[in-house]
């Protein structure tokens, strides 16, 4: 039973799942979704320009909130997992490896995701309508895109300014986040998320300090004309930007991977 799928089988894990979610996510959520209040409250007690919070500030604030909420998700939906005495309850549940890794990505990927963003939408749209000095100008929901358009570049630097069509692009970073959270619940036994952020916070010193190396590189390169300069960087701006997309596939189907091969092998 343990590579098999049975609909009906998953159909109750995830039911399962579903009847602890908020029991053991809700305060979490409570959490981040009193936070936009708080930081609205502040605004309309201290401030009296809707330029103050922006659109664009929301926006920002709805994205960071987000990846927050799939940070913690594994670690507080199936903290016990992975531990030799605690877990034995996820170990005895009566379904396969591959049930029950599907419906660990299916909350962890998914819901809690939609749940934030609707619950975010709801929240600011609310704040949006109070009548009075209010902070906010628009409602939120302009700024949610679907295209597949990475942007690089400002109006200080429109010489280097480009959009890339890439398919999904939003959807694999997405993933990739979550993806690294989920495979680390299943290593580490303490300290999950405090211990995958150091790991990334290295790894993103090293990409940095590589980045930086290159771009002293291209600036000791001989050009004959600006724009032979300028054209160079913006091949190798859409060098690094393709990179990052196919780094974001690779990294969500092998983080995937073994996470499920992980669960398979889990000993208790």
């Amino acid at each position: 039973m343990n590579k098999t799928f049975d609909i009906r089988r998953f159909g109750n894990v995830l039911r399962y799942d579903a009847m602890s979610y908020f029991q053991k996510f809700g305060w979490t959520l409570l959490i981040l979704f009193a936070i936009p209040i708080g930081i609205w409250f502040l605004l309309y007690t201290n401030f009296h320009d809707s330029a103050d919070a922006t659109g664009d500030f929301r926006y920002v604030m709805l994205n960071a909130l987000f990846i927050i909420a799939m940070i913690l998700a594994p670690s507080r939906l199936y903290k016990t997992c992975n531990d030799s005495r605690r877990g034995i309850q996820f170990a005895m549940m009566p379904a396969s490896n591959l049930e029950k890794f599907l419906s660990m990505l299916f909350y962890c990927a998914l819901v809690t995701p939609l749940i934030y963003i609707a619950g975010f939408t709801l929240i600011d749209t609310i704040l949006t309508l109070i009548p009075g000095s209010n902070p906010y100008e628009g409602f939120i929901f302009k700024y949610f895109s679907h295209n597949d358009l990475v942007r690089v570049g400002d109006s200080d630097m429109t010489e280097y300014a480009q959009e890339i069509k890439l398919p999904l692009q939003g959807l694999f970073a997405w993933l990739a986040y979550v993806s690294i959270f989920i495979f680390t619940n299943m290593v580490f036994k303490k300290r999950k998320v405090s211990k995958t952020i150091g790991i990334l916070a290295l790894i993103g010193i090293v990409i940095m300090v590589i980045f930086i190396r290159s771009i002293i590189r291209i600036g000791d390169l001989d050009f004959a004309t600006d724009e032979a300069l300028i054209e160079y960087a913006k091949l190798f701006i859409k060098r690094l930007v393709y990179a990052s997309y196919v780094w974001n596939i690779i990294i969500s189907s092998v983080m995937l991977y073994f996470t499920y091969y992980k669960i398979r092998k889990q000993k208790y």
